[in-house]
């Protein structure tokens, strides 16, 4: 059986939700990162010291992007395409999640978690600009229900995860084809499982 160790309000968030989707059995551990006996067990587990993390078999993984694709190509590969094409299109978004939105989404949300008069509001409002110009991005490429068209794919749930925090942290306002996206892919029953499952 997988053994998923992740935490609440954490980049784990995405790969619970796709162990949802996925529907393999699985043991959820919580790492409270904050606890020092918690994270000095965890360290025995995985050095690295963040999650998620996964073990499945000999298999151990850390990053939610790489455990995501791992999980849609050994357990539901209708999430990944089939031709060469459609799975660069997954990378390319899930990639585009990671390393032009998260960033600025977490920048964000520090800032906007400060307080009042610590806050950099020079710095939110290039932010809110540079999230603005990505989800301007994102708005145009989604012609269909999802990333890749009519299909939901792993790609819907790496970078949908992203701009789910985006929007959280109030980094920036959808548009319209966004907004239905995310309203769409919040609706479905994994991602309701993994959001109760804390």
């Amino acid at each position: 059986m997988i053994t998923f160790f992740g935490a609440p309000a954490s980049s784990a968030g995405k790969t619970h939700w796709m162990l949802e989707e996925v529907g393999v059995p699985y043991e959820y551990r919580r790492v409270e990162l904050r606890d020092p006996v918690s994270l000095t067990e965890f360290k025995s587990i995985n050095p690295g010291g963040k999650v998620p993390f996964l073990v499945d078999g000999d298999l151990r993984l850390f990053e939610s992007v790489a455990i995501n694709l791992y999980l849609a190509e050994r357990y539901r590969p209708q999430l990944l395409p089939s031709s060469p094409e459609g799975r660069a299109l997954v990378y390319q978004w899930s990639l585009w999640g990671i390393t032009n939105l998260q960033p600025d989404a977490l920048a964000y949300m520090f800032q906007a978690m400060s307080p009042q008069g610590v806050r950099d509001e020079a710095a939110m409002a290039a932010t809110r600009e540079r999230v603005g110009k990505l989800f301007d991005q994102i708005e145009a490429a989604l012609t269909g229900p999802y990333l890749l068209g009519d299909h939901f794919t792993v790609a819907d749930v790496n970078a949908g995860a992203v701009v789910n925090l985006a929007l959280r942290a109030g980094a920036a306002q959808p548009g319209p084809r966004v907004a239905a996206w995310m309203e769409s892919l919040r609706a479905r029953p994994a991602y309701q499982r993994a959001v109760n499952a804390g």
